[in-house]
């Protein structure tokens, strides 16, 4: 006979639907001050610079709504359609998206 090791029952580092929902939902606030900072890192480019935002301010902008709908598809899509994994991935992408904003909006 070969002894087996018996499965763990539970995992601490899988995250259930409803942790991912609330993440997802904590992601909104995020979103929404990491806009704010995009704002006025855009207002005072304007005033600062040149007065004409370049292709970088315009691809920030736009991560935001991606990010927004990423973070809707995390939220409310049903547990029998979605898997944990691919919720992960967008909650993940919900925050790295908005960072990604910031971050073009500081190269223009």
């Amino acid at each position: 006979m070969t002894p087996t090791t018996p499965a763990p029952t539970t995992d601490d580092f899988v995250h259930t639907t409803r942790k991912l929902r609330f993440v997802a939902l904590g992601g909104f606030v995020v979103l929404a001050a990491l806009l704010f900072l995009t704002a006025v890192l855009v207002m005072g480019d304007a005033i600062s610079g040149d007065g004409v935002g370049g292709a970088f301010t315009d691809a920030a902008l736009w991560m935001f709504p991606i990010a927004a709908a990423a973070g809707v598809v995390a939220l409310a899509a049903p547990r029998s359609l979605m898997a944990t994994t691919p919720r992960r991935a967008l909650v993940i992408a919900q925050y790295a998206l908005g960072i990604l904003g910031v971050l073009l909006q500081t190269l223009d």
